[in-house]
């Protein structure tokens, strides 16, 4: 499945401001024409156990994860090619040599509980981050944003800057909208629970739905959402979502037995045998390639701060056969161990750390070995690593998410490769909760992952990698991303150049001071393409996102791209 990213295209667009916002909104919501309006569409997730907590500002497995949904945003950003398409904001524009972005608001938007949604409740928002930092996990008042203030003016909402920084408008476009007169009162967000939300999205939460013994709740249609009106084609079509959270489970049960239509599952399975293969009519799949799966290695814990030994481990990996057991082939051979992904390595990648790269990204053992014994890791006479002062290595654990068979496959052939360096491993599953707790507190030595950063050029995987607001100095302190804790200096420098600068040229010079960086200091290790994992069923409902129509990504219910299919399904 391919993916097309045109950056400068992009790039272009965010400096001079949305001309084409009109088509961009038919392409994502096309007339429509005869719709079956109705429905409940059943969706099964497996982030299991979930809090009943339906604070936008918590990230999922520490809430519902129903912001998208519920809240709405400003636009709507395509996570492929950076797209962006009005919803809650009708245009933006930047003026003053990029100082300043001006962003319309859409009229006569309603609250849920019928107040007036305005533009002072936008500008409220962005402050409300500002006052309270640790909701602020986009970085929008980070130390390298550069935005200076926030404030509503008629129909607009102007966003000042120090300096320019135009990549700042992906984060900003998808802020989840909330509204003053109820979050104004709230002085501890980060322990608010939001039980009874006031939203302007399509979906509202069924008071009283959420059950804590299979963790199980219902969403309804908004009467107040903007788009539930003739003119938007009385969207959304359907009536009702249930969603079930299972601890662990296997999804794909439920939706071969009909209780569900939408998943998002790629742990282990192989799509075409366990599911398309059954009825390739109505059962279907969705995995675009959209980022990387990671080997996190802890550089504030020893020996994992120490690059020789990071580079080591890198380079023991079969990359081949993680990609053959637990994907099938599916997402390719053709990772970057700068984590940048295919469908950006042409246009990205700095052609003369090629042959850095390949080195990093071999499987090659006795070079591994080698470069151990450089920095004084030697294997003692029963085979186990020794450090440099001569003691054993400990037997580390390699964290993955329980149930997880695509994480689980990989973390058996990792220990079975770094057992050949003398490194003694074993795999530690922990439940949503514990495991995302575990990463983000710095607890854990190694972990399988995800990048946590991405968008239409490698600055976004950067830019969440390694932004110093997004990490953390101590053990136990919380990181919101860049879960390795590694930061550079001058990583730092060249992720504010990039964002000073219109200059694409200029820009893919601080990228490639980036790469550098990452393929001799590892930071990660890079294991395989990571392709998103929705499957769905068109028994019951059609509209979905595929190959053939990317309006959106192959997002979870709880995703950004949840807002839009949503928006798009419909009855059969």
């Amino acid at each position: 499945m391919k993916k097309f990213v045109v950056f400068a295209l992009v790039s272009a667009m965010l400096i001079v401001g949305i001309s084409a916002f009109a088509q961009e909104f038919t392409n994502i919501f096309p007339p429509v024409s005869n719709v079956k309006y109705g429905g409940t569409l059943r969706v099964v997730t497996t982030w299991g156990p979930v809090a009943f907590n339906l604070n936008p500002f918590q990230p999922s497995g520490q809430s519902l994860g129903m912001g998208p949904v519920m809240y709405g945003t400003l636009f709507l950003v395509q996570p492929y090619n950076g797209a962006m398409t009005p919803f809650f904001g009708t245009n933006y524009e930047w003026s003053n040599n990029n100082l300043v972005l001006t962003v319309t608001i859409r009229q006569g938007l309603k609250w849920s509980d019928g107040q007036p949604f305005t533009p002072e409740d936008v500008a409220f928002t962005f402050n409300y981050l500002k006052k309270y930092p640790a909701l602020d996990t986009n970085g929008i008042w980070s130390s390298i944003s550069n935005l200076q203030s926030v404030a509503a003016s008629g129909d607009n909402v102007i966003f000042t800057f120090s300096k320019p920084n135009t990549p700042l408008l992906i984060q900003i476009a998808q802020i989840p909208i909330v509204p003053e007169h109820i979050w104004s009162s709230i002085t501890d967000p980060t322990k608010f629970l939001n039980q009874d939300p006031v939203v302007a999205g399509p979906f509202l939460y069924v008071k009283g739905s959420y059950n804590s013994a299979n963790y199980t709740f219902e969403l309804v249609k908004n009467p107040n959402f903007f788009m539930n009106t003739p003119e938007f084609g009385n969207r959304p079509f359907i009536d009702k979502i249930e969603v079930r959270s299972l601890i662990g489970g296997q999804p794909l049960q439920y939706l071969l037995k009909g209780d569900a239509d939408w998943s998002y599952y790629g742990s282990g399975i192989d799509p075409y045998t366990l599911w398309y293969n059954k009825n390739p009519a109505t059962n279907k799949f969705w995995w675009p390639t959209s980022n990387a799966n990671i080997l996190y290695l802890n550089t504030q814990k020893y020996p994992f701060n120490n690059v020789a030994f990071r580079k080591a481990i890198s380079m023991a990996i079969d990359r081949k056969a993680l990609e053959d057991k637990a994907y099938f082939g599916t997402g390719g051979y053709d990772q970057s161990p700068t984590g940048i992904i295919p469908a950006q390595q042409k246009e990205w990648l700095d052609p003369t750390l090629t042959e850095l790269a390949s080195q990093l990204n071999s499987f090659n053992i006795p070079e591994a070995q080698k470069i151990l014994a450089a920095a004084g890791f030697t294997k003692n006479a029963q085979g186990q690593l020794c450090g440099p002062d001569g003691k054993p290595l400990p037997t580390f654990k390699i964290l993955v998410g329980a149930g997880w068979g695509d994480f689980i496959t990989m973390a058996q052939i990792i220990s079975s490769d770094l057992a050949q360096l003398g490194i003694s491993t074993v795999t530690d599953q922990e439940p949503w909760d514990t495991y995302i707790s575990s990463v983000m507190t710095g607890t854990y030595e190694m972990v399988i992952s995800w990048e946590t950063g991405s968008g239409p050029s490698p600055y976004y995987l950067y830019y969440y990698e390694f932004n110093p607001a997004f990490s953390a100095t101590t053990i136990g302190q919380n990181a919101s991303s860049g879960w390795s804790r590694y930061t550079n200096p001058l990583i730092t420098d060249a992720l504010q150049t990039y964002a000073q600068t219109s200059d694409l040229s200029l820009q893919k010079q601080a990228i490639a001071t980036i790469e550098r960086i990452v393929l001799q200091d590892v930071p990660f290790v890079v294991l395989t393409n990571r392709t998103d994992f929705m499957e769905y069923s068109e028994r019951t409902f059609v509209g979905w996102p595929s190959a053939e129509n990317p309006y959106a990504g192959a997002g979870n219910i709880d995703w950004s791209d949840a807002l839009a299919i949503v928006l798009n399904v419909h009855l059969k």
